[in-house]
């Protein structure tokens, strides 16, 4: 929930909403999206030695005023926030990553939930790659067509509820939740958990990714893919400033740092 503090105004500016949401369904499809569209996924922090604050504070300050994107934790927060700001409850739910996984991972993704019209609604404007555009009702079995992409909802006798997007080779499973009790201590350990183990993907790889309406490009170290309306492009960049160039034509991310800033990834510990 959103504290009095929080500048609305200023979150609607950095999405670009171009009309006021109220508290009905339809907006909150469109304030979902238009967060999606414009507040990329990115752990470029982590790998600039700093520190993921998910004060509310430190989430405007960031998202907000210095136009930078985020992990989960940081685009579900303000999207929490935001919601909140408007008059809904969104109560957050940790869930466990499947998506290119051999196994499931622990419960280190947060995505939101929520009642409105009569229904529980799964938010989620953090999942980076192949991740929601728009809030799916939490019904199982149910396929929702957003943006040319398709979602549904399975049930799993052991994860609970699977997320899974349809691919050229059936369905994929993204990630699974229940709907337990997540309290901020949770939230707290698996963000720290996330930014700070050296074992963490997000310590060891540098990742971006801004979802379009008719595509995504996305950054995985130096590896650039860039789909769109039908088509594909990669480029691998090159250190220095033309990576941070990249940064910002293509994530609008403007870090203010030298190229050298960035820290090497973290080694994994032994298995």
């Amino acid at each position: 929930m959103a504290g009095p503090g929080f500048p609305l105004d200023a979150y609607l500016e950095r999405i670009g909403a171009v009309e006021a949401p109220d508290a009905g369904v339809e907006s909150l499809y469109r304030l979902h999206a238009a967060q999606v569209f414009a507040i990329p996924f990115e752990n470029l922090d982590i790998h600039l030695g700093r520190d993921i604050s998910l004060a509310p504070a430190a989430l405007a300050e960031k998202l907000i005023g210095r136009r930078r994107g985020g992990y989960c934790f940081e685009l579900n927060g303000l999207l929490s926030l935001a919601l909140g700001a408007l008059g809904h409850a969104p109560r957050p739910c940790l869930a466990r990553v499947l998506h290119g996984r051999p196994e499931p991972g622990p419960r280190t993704h947060l995505v939101l939930l929520l009642e409105l019209g009569g229904r529980t609604w799964l938010a989620d404007a953090g999942f980076g790659g192949p991740g929601l555009r728009a809030p799916i009702p939490l019904e199982p079995g149910r396929v929702d067509a957003q943006y040319g992409e398709r979602y549904r909802l399975r049930r799993d006798p052991l994860l609970g509820l699977v997320l899974q997007q349809e691919d050229g080779e059936g369905w994929r499973d993204l990630y699974a939740l229940d709907a337990g009790l997540t309290l901020p201590a949770d939230i707290e350990m698996a963000n720290f958990f996330t930014s700070r183990w050296p074992g963490s993907l997000f310590r060891q790889r540098r990742i971006c990714a801004l979802a379009m309406p008719s595509g995504r490009v996305t950054l995985g170290d130096f590896e650039l893919v860039i789909r769109q309306g039908g088509t594909l492009r990669r480029e691998i960049l090159a250190p220095g400033p033309a990576y941070l160039e990249a940064l910002a034509t293509h994530f609008g991310l403007e870090l203010g740092v030298a190229y050298d800033a960035f820290v090497p990834a973290a080694v994994p510990p032994p298995s």
